[in-house]
């Protein structure tokens, strides 16, 4: 997981809390737009890239829009846009995580907490993601399944990608900061690349290594 900064909250979404009666949440194209910008079109917290089709993005069924903290459980949250995060569908190889594993189970974290983002670490070599917080580690193996062996399988050799490339230059100091700007920094149209965490942990962990051999 990499920390989500949430930007400014989509006028239109505003405008419909702001409506007279209104209290019940009902999602509107504007607002899952915005989130998807927020997060560089990738899972709040698998990281998994979501596809946006040409079409109107309130119609389209590859993304849900997930309450941090259950709106089932936190009626008074239902409608804050700093309490909504987008995810992936939640299904790989028939297998539930994120929001569809999650539901209405209360997590005991926040991707928008930076503190989230230091406390994680991957194997290098299995993909395998953990906290340094025992509770936060729990609420990612049971409940929002991010140690899917998929998700294992496809973070190990998106970071085995990189690795390779990178021992091609001697994992020198200029291209390993080069390669972490790539992977910290959105591309042209705005999207990050899909399992951009474990990258840049890696890269910032190779980068601190040779800083102290100095």
């Amino acid at each position: 997981m990499i920390t989500i900064i949430k930007g400014k909250e989509p006028e239109k979404w505003t405008e419909y809390v702001d409506t007279p009666g209104v209290n019940e949440y009902s999602p509107i194209p504007e607002l899952r737009a915005a989130l998807l910008k927020d997060q560089g079109n990738i899972c709040a917290y698998c990281m998994r890239y979501i596809p946006v089709t040409k079409k109107d993005p309130g119609e389209n069924e590859t993304s849900k829009i997930e309450h941090i903290r259950s709106r089932e459980h936190n009626k008074d949250l239902s409608l804050k846009y700093e309490n909504m995060v987008i995810c992936c569908p939640g299904y790989i190889n028939s297998s539930a995580h994120c929001d569809k594993s999650k539901k209405s189970t209360e997590i005991s974290f926040s991707p928008l907490d930076p503190g989230v983002q230091r406390s994680i670490s991957y194997g290098m070599y299995d993909g395998k993601i953990k906290s340094s917080n025992g509770f936060w580690d729990d609420d990612i193996n049971k409940i929002i399944c991010l140690n899917n062996p998929l998700l294992k399988q496809n973070r190990g050799q998106t970071l085995e990608g990189v690795r390779n490339a990178l021992s091609k230059t001697k994992f020198r100091a200029q291209d390993l900061k080069q390669k972490l700007d790539e992977w910290s920094q959105p591309d042209k149209e705005g999207k990050l690349r899909p399992y951009c965490g474990i990258v840049i942990w890696y890269l910032e962990k190779k980068l601190k290594s040779l800083a102290a051999q100095k």
